[in-house]
């Protein structure tokens, strides 16, 4: 756009030029000028702003809305990336997951039982044939384990070169399950077509399973995707819509493409309403039921601020479209990310003294940064995604409605995302490390509890040990260093090295690669009269600190006297107790550790402070159960 306006602006010159020499002398000028250094121009904008094309895809589906099918056709064109010869191809059918009780996924998850019972919930995916280069048949040679399906070639694929598989395909659609699916005339299609594993630079495939735990992981391409459903349906899809064509059959074409992206999307519902919104440069769509007509201000507002304060601290939105759509399908549906296209299920909380719809629409649209553009590997590294999401959620929220009480302010309890996230740490701190494959956490739970919320913990550790500033330049830095590049925990790690400055290995070995948990306590506290100097009373005062976790950090400690007086120490939290002894002029009031609440990832806040004064214990009590009880509620549904 830049470009096209500067040499508009060049032409102005021109027309306005008195001279007709001038003008035809200045219009030759300008246009070698542009013919010889905007190619340069835009190779290097490219270079720098656009994905690799490494899986792209040309796909026609048809939605068979009575029998519950896709029909589709794919032209898949991969590249090569890695250093070696490769003799074999490793596609992902996802559907397959929904096949029978016996797979993987459903071993793995809630959903095996339903699958026994009623035939609506299988779902699977037929290839029907597979040409490479539009010749040789692949059809026969396939070899399909549930989800995964290797194509032996018949010469390998050099490096650097392209190969091109034709496939056609069919896929039954289950009442939806885990992102696929149908419920009445709503159709969720996530991870519907037959696609590319990523191949590794050393030549190795990354083509894992379909595991109950796992998301997904795929290399950046084109999609056109063209899809046909029946005329009164409304479509939303990832990408850009070029084209709608209505055909002779009582359906219509609608024709998207998107560039620089590693997945495509789209939902489908005859009854759905469609909001629009211009946030800067970006066009904002929400696909929504009439029964949440009510909400569609709120979730745009929450939309637009999501992306303008995203796009502000973590670096600019790619793209220039976004859209949201209400999938509330039932058990399974939920909402769930996708490049420019998420889905969400409103509550059916109509207060806004409870923020769980913008909770949601903050996570899932932070995921367009961490999962959309950066794109790491959730299979192996899900915390560099999931965590990521959820400290930004956590971020946005407390820009929005403040550092308290932005998740529920109600009957006088405050709850803030920090606190839900510590709740949803404590379920399970201690059963598995953050950075390990995603299936191979004990269960949801742990998975649940450490990829999302200890680590966002960890990331709201890391800004507090850095400062909000560096912090900031990290994840800006983060962001456009590895956009596009599918960074690992190592990437990161050596970046916090360089903008940090400081040795922070052990704070990463002990909360990423360890299961120890943090607590630190003030133990005990006491002054007795020692002596008087000039009638002024001098008293000998001992604070006790302990740690009761594994993990070691440097703690600051802050000591209140009843005169007033404020001493500050600073334990550096390696031994399992500290004495400190000091003579005062007066009697310690209290005594905190943490006194600023930097080490969030501290499991017990309870016992970092201690005051001589007494309290009313039963009232403090009743609040700190009801506030369990409150977040208990929240947790409960939003684990859906």
């Amino acid at each position: 756009m830049r470009l096209k306006i500067t040499f508009m602006n060049a032409c102005m010159l021109v027309k306005f030029s008195s001279a007709p020499k001038l003008q035809i002398l200045f219009c030759k000028l300008t246009l070698i000028l542009f013919f010889c250094f905007f190619p340069l121009s835009f190779i290097s904008l490219s270079f720098g702003e656009h994905a690799p094309e490494i899986a792209s895809y040309k796909i026609e589906v048809k939605l068979d809305t009575e029998n519950k099918k896709l029909l589709g056709n794919e032209i898949l064109i991969f590249r090569n990336i890695s250093n070696k010869k490769i003799d074999t191809l490793f596609l992902h059918l996802y559907p397959n997951a929904f096949q029978s009780d016996t797979t993987i996924f459903m071993k793995e998850s809630l959903y095996p039982d339903r699958i026994k019972k009623k035939e609506k919930y299988r779902g699977y995916v037929e290839i029907k044939k597979i040409k490479v280069n539009s010749g040789y048949d692949l059809t026969k040679e396939k070899i399909i384990d549930e989800t995964i399906m290797k194509l032996p070639l018949q010469k390998p694929l050099t490096p650097g070169k392209t190969i091109s598989l034709e496939v056609e395909f069919m896929v039954k659609l289950p009442q939806v399950l885990a992102r696929m699916g149908y419920s009445g005339n709503t159709f969720v299609i996530g991870q519907w077509f037959p696609k590319m594993a990523v191949l590794e630079e050393d030549g190795g495939w990354n083509a894992h399973p379909y595991h109950a735990n796992a998301e997904f992981f795929a290399d950046f391409g084109t999609y056109d995707v063209s899809i046909t459903v029946p005329l009164e349906y409304v479509v939303g899809a990832s990408g850009y819509l070029q084209e709608e064509r209505m055909n002779q059959d009582s359906t219509k074409t609608l024709v998207y493409r998107a560039e620089d992206v590693h997945d495509f999307a789209w939902v489908a519902d005859p009854d759905y309403l469609i909001a629009e919104r211009a946030v800067d440069e970006v066009e904002l769509v929400f696909l929504y039921q009439s029964e949440n007509k009510k909400k569609v201000e709120r979730i745009m507002d929450a939309a637009e601020f999501a992306l303008k304060y995203y796009g502000s601290v973590f670096g600019e939105y790619h793209y220039s479209r976004f859209v949201m759509a209400d999938a509330n399908v039932g058990f399974g549906g939920g909402a769930m990310e996708y490049p420019t296209f998420i889905t969400i299920s409103p509550s059916k909380l109509f207060t806004e003294k409870i923020k769980l719809d913008e909770m949601i629409i903050f996570h899932e649209i932070a995921h367009q940064w961490w999962y959309g553009m950066v794109a790491s590997n959730e299979f192996e590294e899900a915390w560099l995604d999931e965590g990521f999401a959820v400290y930004s959620q956590r971020k946005a929220l407390e820009e929005r409605f403040g550092k308290t009480g932005n998740l529920v302010d109600l009957w006088g309890i405050e709850i803030g995302d920090q606190d839900l996230a510590k709740f949803g740490y404590l379920l399970d701190p201690q059963s598995d490390i953050p950075v390990k494959n995603s299936w191979e956490f004990q269960d949801y739970l742990s998975y649940r509890a450490n990829v999302y919320y200890k680590a966002s913990l960890f990331l709201e550790t890391l800004e507090n040990l850095l400062g909000q500033e560096k912090m900031k330049k990290l994840l800006r830095e983060y962001f456009l260093r590895y956009k596009f590049k599918h960074p690992k925990t190592e990437d990161f790690i050596q970046l916090v090295a360089e903008i940090g400055g400081d040795d922070l290995d052990p704070f990463f070995f002990q909360f990423l690669f360890e299961t120890g948990i943090c607590d630190y306590q003030v133990a005990s506290v006491k002054s007795t009269p020692l002596k008087k100097e000039n009638e002024q009373q001098i008293y000998q005062s001992e604070v006790l600190l302990k740690r009761s976790g594994e993990a070691k950090i440097p703690v600051e400690v802050l000591i209140e006297l009843e005169d007033g007086k404020r001493i500050e120490k600073i334990w550096d939290g390696k031994r399992r107790w500290y004495r400190i002894e000091l003579e005062t002029k007066s009697r310690i009031e209290s005594v905190m550790v943490d006194p600023e609440n930097k080490i969030v990832l501290d499991i017990d806040v309870n016992n970092n402070s201690l005051t001589t004064k007494s309290q009313d214990s039963v009232i403090f009590k009743l609040c700190s159960q009801y506030l369990f009880l409150m977040q208990t509620f929240i947790q409960w549904i939003t684990s859906f």
